[in-house]
């Protein structure tokens, strides 16, 4: 996958071209489309962040794209996790005009332990996100998409978050991965027997997913979750136990899928598009494997992809600059050593 402003013509139209004609309506949605994707925002500490986000939803909102996803982290690691919240976070995504679908952060459950976010319970809120976001098989926004998500396996049935569907062939679905090593976290309480069965969920789930888009002839997989579990801090990619079977599955899946898989996620609030990621430090990835992270944190911007399902690429991204927000901070590459 190439980015967006640079991307390969899509059937005979280069992708901000076909971003105009989607925008003005002379383009069937089921021939191609967009979708837009943010996380890690609002956080209360930054000056401004309520208007700053309400200029992102406007401006989703001006794109028209087929859907939106908001990859967790509503609130800020420092702030309380309270249902008054929650609810407000819900009434801003359902002002979203199309649909949006929301997958859960570290920040608003997994981190909720700490005494600067309240000392919640961890487990409590998880159970309090599920009912206030999840109660039903549809995703929030004005528009709402039908979801099919895992409460129908009998052996998973709490993991109501997981969801999928399809748009124009293509599969899409979310994936409850989140910060803080997914929640293997052993000095807390209850986590690593939360994190065992959320990561065995996540892991049957994926398997699903992939299932149903081989069963479908898909032309390409995009799979959203918040965490990043490839962070290229890390001196061995994929060595932290919270991720390894979750990354495991995704390559196995994808390697057996043979076509293009996205993979969209937030937490380090750093624009990135990768495509080619390697996710096993001792392993090569299938080369039809591209993450891209959206911005987040202080960078009140979002991402916007081009779907065409007749496109050997599938997908085409780039940023989604939001104007009257700061220009984001860009992640610039390493000199190469001579």
């Amino acid at each position: 996958m190439k980015p967006l402003p640079a991307g390969p013509r899509l059937r005979g139209r280069s992708p901000l071209l076909l971003l105009a004609l989607l925008a003005a309506g002379r383009i069937a949605a089921a021939e191609s489309f967009t979708f837009a994707a943010l996380g890690c925002m609002p956080y209360g500490r930054h000056p401004g962040s309520g208007e700053a986000f309400e200029r992102v939803i406007a401006e989703i909102n001006r794109q028209h794209p087929a859907f939106a996803v908001h990859l967790g982290d509503l609130l800020g690691s420092d702030e309380r996790c309270t249902d008054e919240l929650l609810l407000r976070r819900r009434d801003q995504f359902d002002s979203v005009t199309t649909a949006l679908v929301y997958t859960p952060g570290d920040n608003e459950w997994t981190d909720t332990h700490s005494e600067k976010a309240g000392r919640f319970e961890p487990r409590e809120r998880l159970a309090r996100i599920r009912e206030l976001f999840f109660a039903e098989e549809r995703s929030r926004g004005g528009r709402p998409l039908p979801l099919v998500t895992q409460r129908r396996d009998p052996a998973h049935a709490r993991f109501v978050e997981n969801a999928r569907w399809t748009i124009g062939g293509v599969m899409f679905a979310t994936v409850h991965v989140v910060g803080s090593h997914n929640n293997h976290q052993p000095k807390v309480p209850g986590a690593l027997e939360e994190w065992r069965e959320r990561d065995a969920a996540n892991a049957a789930w994926v398997r699903d997913v992939f299932a149903a888009a081989k069963s479908g002839a898909a032309p390409g997989v995009a799979l959203f979750f918040q965490a990043n579990p490839i962070a290229a801090g890390r001196e061995q990619r994929g060595d932290d136990p919270g991720f390894q079977l979750f990354l495991a599955t995704v390559e196995n899946e994808a390697r057996a899928f043979g076509r293009p898989v996205l993979l969209v996620h937030a937490d380090e609030h750093t624009y990135r598009l990768e495509p080619g990621v390697r996710l096993s430090a001792d392993r090569e990835t299938p080369s039809n494997i591209t993450r891209l992270e959206t911005f987040g944190g202080q960078d009140f911007h979002a991402v916007i992809v081009v779907v065409d399902p007749a496109s050997a690429a599938v997908f085409a991204a780039g940023p989604l600059i939001v104007p009257g927000n700061p220009p984001p901070r860009l992640l610039r590459a390493p000199a190469r050593k001579s």
